[in-house]
C-alpha cells in the first residue's frame, strides 16, 4: 500500500540533515557517491574525499605523487565538483593528504565491535533509507558529528 503523501527520502534528506545542523553531510555523501564521475576512474582509485569543513575538502590520496598531481589540477576539480554536486555547500579549497584509502572508506562504515546503531528509537529517521550503504554512511557521519 502506497501513501499518497509519501515523498522520496532524497527530496527531504537535505532538510532533515539541516535540522540536525549537519547539512554538509548530505553534500559529502553526494560527493562520495559521484566521486568517480567528478574525478575520473583513475583518480577515484587513488584518491577519495574524506571530510569537508569550512569550505575545505580534504581528500586522501595514495601517495605524494598523487597529491602533487592533484594539487596542480585543483581548480579544475573544484569546478567539476560545483558542476556535478552543486554549490549549496561551497568548496573553496581542496587539501590533499597522503593516507590509506582503505581507512578512509572505513571511516564511514561502523566497525564490527560497534553496534550498527544505538538501541531504542531511530531519532535520525534513517531506517527509512533504502540503500544500506547510504544509510550506514549517514549514521556513521551523524555519530562522528555527535562526538561518539
Amino acid at each position: 500500500m502506497k501513501r499518497k503523501d509519501a515523498a522520496p527520502l532524497s527530496s527531504i534528506l537535505d532538510a532533515f540533515l539541516e535540522s540536525l545542523r549537519i547539512p554538509h553531510v548530505a553534500f559529502l555523501v553526494a560527493l562520495r557517491k559521484r566521486w568517480p564521475e567528478i574525478s575520473g576512474p583513475l583518480v577515484s582509485r587513488n584518491a577519495t574525499p574524506l571530510s569537508l569543513r569550512n569550505g575545505v575538502l580534504t581528500v586522501v590520496v595514495r601517495n605524494h605523487a598523487w597529491a602533487q598531481e592533484l594539487r596542480m589540477s585543483m581548480s579544475t576539480m573544484i569546478g567539476r565538483i560545483r558542476e556535478t554536486v552543486g554549490e549549496r555547500i561551497p568548496v573553496s579549497d581542496i587539501r590533499f593528504t597522503v593516507g590509506s584509502l582503505d581507512s578512509a572508506g572505513e571511516a564511514e562504515v561502523p566497525s564490527r565491535e560497534e553496534p550498527p546503531f544505538p538501541a531504542g528509537p531511530d531519532p535520525e529517521g534513517l531506517s527509512a533509507v533504502a540503500d544500506p550503504e547510504t544509510r550506514e554512511s549517514l549514521r556513521a557521519l551523524h555519530r562522528r558529528s555527535r562526538g561518539k
